[in-house]
């Protein structure tokens, strides 16, 4: 919490402890990238989110935002401020998603199961209510290991899809198991003025003064990972940006030295840009499935059914195809 502070010269005291409230606030006005945008999204007017912003923004002296015609952007504090509050926001969310799903009484026979957004997770709950023996399935989203383990443990869900990175990986609490589904390389995507644009395969040293780029919604284990294979490479700290999809994509057209991380698998949304292998595959993300005990869902069958669906789409989806043919075993394979 930060220490009240008094208005200069006029006596009265600011609201200064940053709430959940007021993180959601300063989200919706990056997302949306205008006070005017974000205060349709929130159901408020424009000037009580002013208001709300500025009150944040003396508290803290400095300013959150910049402004100019084209909208707001963070400043320095601002990124700082908002990737600590998305990871804020996640937990509440899951948090709240928690006690609301441990207090309500599921149907009978009802099997719930949960999963991080992955490239598995879109075939999971058919994948699940083949192997369940006809009980109806609900999937809901996990999106940090706290929740994850706590879903499993108090039995909010019974088995759940999730991933880690190597240098991250998972313990499992007692009475929660895991097995491995598969391993996805992450390549990068580069700005077309790149050094790097024009070759096939790279080493992460030959990155080196890039500018990474991430979603802001990325999980810390794999801003960890990364850090920790840059400083084996010899690269040092690298600088990371953390950005919502619609700036992140913009940044790698417009930053000469900009690179993002992509899993192997493209999805809905494309970061535009050449994409480059990365040699050895230094950069990696293991898909995994874990189940409380006493669970009655056969968990090698799910896994084989994973591996199965994801087979074909592989083949359409893969951002180097030649790359996946001239290196098979990946993903389950």
């Amino acid at each position: 919490m930060i220490s009240p502070l008094i208005g200069p010269g006029d006596g009265h005291t600011w609201p200064t402890e940053i709430d959940v409230r007021h993180l959601r606030l300063l989200d919706a006005i990056a997302s949306a990238g205008s006070i005017a945008k974000a205060a349709t999204a929130l159901g408020l007017s424009q000037p009580a989110l002013s208001t709300q912003l500025h009150r944040v923004e003396r508290a803290l002296e400095r300013t959150v935002f910049e402004r100019d015609r084209h909208g707001v952007r963070p400043t320095a504090l601002g990124e700082v401020l908002l990737n600590h509050a998305r990871r804020v926001l996640a937990a509440a969310d899951d948090l709240e998603l928690a006690i609301r799903r441990f207090h309500s009484a599921p149907s009978e026979g009802l099997l719930r199961i949960g999963a991080l957004p992955t490239v598995f997770a879109e075939t999971l709950s058919g994948v699940v209510a083949a192997a369940a023996r006809g009980r109806p399935v609900e999937l809901l989203a996990v999106t940090s290991r706290t929740a994850l383990f706590s879903a499993l443990v108090d039995g909010t869900v019974e088995l759940a899809l999730y991933m880690d990175h190597p240098g991250q990986e998972i313990v499992p609490p007692d009475g929660v198991h895991m097995l491995p589904v598969g391993t996805e390389p992450v390549f990068v995507v580069v700005s077309p003025d790149h050094p790097a644009a024009g070759l096939g395969e790279v080493s992460l040293a030959e990155l080196d003064g890039s500018v990474w780029l991430m979603p802001s919604d990325e999980d810390d284990e794999f801003h960890a990972h990364l850090t920790d294979q840059c400083a084996r490479a010899g690269l040092g700290e690298i600088t990371v940006r953390k950005l919502d999809p619609m700036a992140l994509r913009q940044s790698v057209r417009h930053e000469p030295r900009a690179v993002a991380p992509a899993r192997s698998l493209g999805s809905g949304s494309t970061i535009p840009g050449p994409v480059v292998a990365l040699r050895g595959v230094p950069l990696r993300t293991r898909h995994l499935l874990l189940w409380r005990d006493g669970s009655s869902i056969d968990v090698p069958t799910v896994r084989s059914g994973l591996v199965d669906a994801i087979t074909e789409p592989a083949a359409i989806r893969h951002r180097l195809p030649e790359w996946a043919a001239a290196n098979p075993g990946w993903l389950g394979t």
